[in-house]
């Protein structure tokens, strides 16, 4: 019982560790992921509904809302954020690693390599997506052009094939 207990309160260091490095991330992923489809749905009714003249106004009262509707999710998964961590993360941590194992990661997480590490994750990472996006650019934007073409004619066709159509009905 008590290498249990012991055990238990090794895994809910580690999980207090992982907030602390994690769980600001988690917050604003999970807040980005409930706010991005309520922009894309109104700026896609905005773009259809409001006239052009006034969609400028239109958009800076919408972000106004979007900014409380962002700030209020945020508070209210920020506030989970810890209590969900436990819950979830106890019991796997329990039972997929020893004592001895949440001891080593534990003393590496606190470790001030761990620190050095995180402080050089940020650079490190930019970094990294700079030399993908200099590889990739030429791939990446011939192919733009390519689907840019290819949706071009799209459009064009199925414009070109309303109007005949309406022009067919007309007649």
């Amino acid at each position: 019982m008590a290498q249990n207990d012991a055990k238990r309160a090794l895994a809910n260091k580690l999980v207090q560790l992982q907030l602390k490095t994690d769980g600001p991330a988690i917050t604003d992923q999970l807040t980005n992921s409930a706010v991005q489809p309520i922009v894309a749905g109104w700026s896609q009714r905005l773009d259809e509904t409001v006239p052009p003249a006034r969609q400028k106004e239109v958009r800076d009262k919408l972000d106004v809302e979007l900014k409380k509707f962002a700030d209020s999710t945020h508070k209210s998964i920020e506030a989970q954020v810890g209590k969900a961590a436990e819950a979830a993360m106890v019991p796997i941590f329990m039972e997929k690693l020893s004592e001895d194992e949440m001891k080593t990661i534990i003393a590496y997480m606190e470790s001030p390599a761990s620190a050095k590490l995180q402080a050089l994750g940020a650079d490190a990472t930019d970094a990294w997506a700079k030399r993908i996006i200099d590889s990739t650019r030429s791939q990446v934007e011939a192919s733009a052009k390519t689907f840019e073409s290819a949706a071009d004619r799209i459009v064009k066709a199925a414009a070109g094939g309303a109007s005949g159509a309406a022009a067919a009905t007309k007649k």
